[in-house]
């Protein structure tokens, strides 16, 4: 994706102005002519309805097993309920999420097209189809035939401003996708080559929040306009990387203006603004919780930035922290460039380790625990690299389909959230101290220091913020100052969160599986075989693995002098093999013959990391069956 265009805060008092109104008086559309339709009346309807349809084909690669056990697979997957095809419908339909919110930026400007985001999640409509086996781009799956249907409400020149083709009633468009067949597992099938990491922090995607950036236009290589952060940069595009490891759906997400009717608006309206900027902070955030493994050198830019207690092995509570502004006004900073306002007051200052811009009081992350000897811990903090847009979470007249907000002009439109998924870097609370089983409440806090408006901003006889300036020090060690404001009553009533979170001691990896994954790069279900095994650090380990049972992944993973094992991912393992009924070369079904592994054993990280220690971890290849009782000497 292009980087975001800055721009001036002349502009930013246009958001500001277009987010409290939009009707008869909102400047004329951009773009080119409709594709179809009548022109717009003299008179404007109350706002703009616009009917939304994708219609695609989702499934469960069966690939990674062993060919005595898909056909028992497929069997399963061929018997399961439509609430298990609906949800994996939706996972698939979040691949298309990254690139309807930032559609601007996929667009030359001369085009006039702006962002197009799907309807709230609660007015998605998903029909399936019954499942079958096929085969997609040579790939062996289970898939079914789904239709998505939904409707969005916005005002009524919000239509143009989204899609010149929408601008009259009848106006269609259909947005392009190449989705992946199989939406589960990206990372570990088609490495980087899918994902948009443009303006993000190195580290933040993962196995579980890839689909958030997933992207089919995607090259290989480096290059201006790549996707790509993480080195070394993937050398296949995104739709051969489908095309070689899930299997490709081609298809549109349709939309089509339609005549106003205020019957159908009130079906499909969501949510009522209040005066002013009023941010909430949002509970489904702090419930999407998972604890991983990460291992942080000394010159790592998360230990600069405070995000974990020290350097090494460190538990990490990842969570989603969602702000929602309910407000008719942007939450907005504006623009963070050189030069700028925001800079020259300190409100955001640079990050010189990620060499980005920091605005440090976003919010507050806080697990109320104690640690393993009873002391008490400071667990959390929060500082915020982009304050964006990223999902439209009302569907009312008063929620703008475009607005002006990137990283390099920040901000949260009316109607509009903020999220932070869990997985991205320094999104998490480092729980290393707290000892497994240990319950405690996970919170998340926005705007604890009143430094972004919520009530009236205090403008400027030019319209521009002004400021104030506070006791806090940015890390140069120079005085912040917040945005002045009217603040309104209540306004920190809505701003803290919190979930009961039990700290599990193997985390996400662990976890029984939720989605139907299957094969050996799944990221749950596993659990830890015998005890942690020692070796030569840096030497090659050379074992034989056997399954008595049902086809099974063994996992390999590094152990920590500290933390003991520690299960890993799939990308992150230091072998992994599938044993048991059907695998490895030259097993019968049910043979037990063994499975030859070899690694290198893991080296010293550090003074205290001295390497020469793994564990094995093992789970079932078909979802729903019990392991194979595995060995490995």
């Amino acid at each position: 994706m292009p980087s975001p265009r800055a721009l001036s805060l002349l502009a930013y008092a246009a958001a500001l102005a277009l987010s409290a109104c939009d009707g008869e008086d909102s400047p004329a559309p951009t773009g080119g002519a409709p594709e179809a339709g009548v022109a717009p009346s003299a008179s404007p309807d109350p706002g703009a309805l616009i009917s939304v349809r994708l219609a695609s084909a989702v499934g469960v690669l069966l690939d990674e097993l062993p060919p005595a056990a898909r056909d028992r697979a497929a069997a399963s997957l061929l018997a399961r309920d439509e609430a298990f095809w609906r949800a994996r419908a939706a996972r698939q339909i979040e691949t298309t999420l990254y690139r309807l919110v930032y559609r601007n930026f996929f667009y030359a400007e001369e085009e006039g097209r702006g962002q197009l985001p799907l309807p709230p999640r609660e007015l998605w409509s998903v029909e399936v189809g019954a499942p079958q086996r096929e085969m997609i781009d040579g790939h062996d799956l289970v898939t079914v035939t789904y239709t998505l249907t939904s409707t969005l409400l916005t005002g009524y020149e919000e239509a143009a401003r989204a899609e010149p083709a929408l601008a009259a009633v009848g106006g269609r468009w259909s947005e392009p996708f190449v989705l992946p067949a199989d939406p589960d597992l990206l990372l570990e099938r088609t490495g980087y080559a899918c994902v948009n990491e443009a303006d993000f922090p190195p580290n933040s995607v993962d196995t579980e929040n890839a689909v958030s950036f997933f992207d089919y236009t995607c090259v290989a290589g480096d290059g201006e306009e790549s996707c790509h952060v993480t080195q070394p940069a993937p050398q296949i595009s995104c739709v051969d990387a489908l095309q070689a490891y899930v299997g490709r759906v081609e298809t549109t997400v349709d939309f089509e203006r339609l005549a106003w009717d205020a019957a159908a608006a009130e079906r499909v309206r969501v949510g009522a603004q209040r005066p002013g900027v009023h941010l909430k902070a949002m509970q489904e955030g702090v419930e999407d919780n998972r604890v991983v493994y990460r291992y942080f050198p000394e010159d790592s830019c998360a230990l600069a930035e405070g995000c974990v207690g020290g350097p090494g092995w460190r538990r990490l509570l990842q969570f989603t922290a969602t702000v929602q502004n309910l407000g008719t006004l942007a939450s907005a900073i504006g623009d963070v460039g050189e030069g700028s306002r925001a800079i020259e007051e300190r409100l955001v200052s640079l990050s010189a380790c990620h060499n980005h811009m920091h605005f440090n009081h976003y919010g507050d992350f806080s697990y109320d625990a104690r640690g393993a000897d009873g002391g008490e811990l400071n667990l959390g903090s929060k500082r915020a690299f982009c304050l964006e847009s990223t999902a439209r979470y009302f569907n009312n007249e008063d929620t703008p389909l475009t607005h002006p907000y990137g990283c390099h002009f920040q901000g949260t439109a009316a109607g509009w959230g903020d999220d932070y998924i869990a997985g991205l870097d320094c999104q998490w609370v480092d729980i290393t101290p707290v000892a497994p089983g240990t319950a405690a409440s996970l919170s998340f806090h926005v705007n604890p220091d009143g430094f972004l408006c919520e009530g009236e901003p205090l403008l400027d006889e030019a319209g521009e913020l002004t400021y104030v300036e506070t006791d806090f020090l940015n890390e140069a060690g120079e005085r912040e100052s917040r945005m002045a404001c009217e603040f309104a009553e209540g306004w920190e009533d809505d701003n803290r969160v919190s979930t009961e979170v039990v700290v599990s001691e193997g985390g996400l990896v662990t976890e029984p599986c939720a989605r139907g994954t299957m094969g050996d790069k799944r990221a749950c279900g596993f659990a830890l075989v015998g005890e942690v095994r020692a070796c030569a650090p840096g030497e090659r380990v050379s074992l034989t693995c056997v399954g008595e049972g049902a086809p099974t992944a063994a996992r390999i993973c590094e152990a920590s002098a500290v933390l003991g094992a520690l299960p890993c991912l799939w990308r992150d393992a230091l072998t992994s093999v599938a044993v048991g009924e059907g695998a490895g070369e030259g097993a019968g079904e049910g043979a037990g013959e063994g499975v030859a592994v070899s690694f290198t054993c893991p080296q010293a990280r550090d003074a205290t990391e001295g390497g020469g220690r793994y564990a094995l971890y093992v789970s079932a290849l078909v979802d729903g069956e019990a392991p194979a009782a595995v060995r490995c000497d």
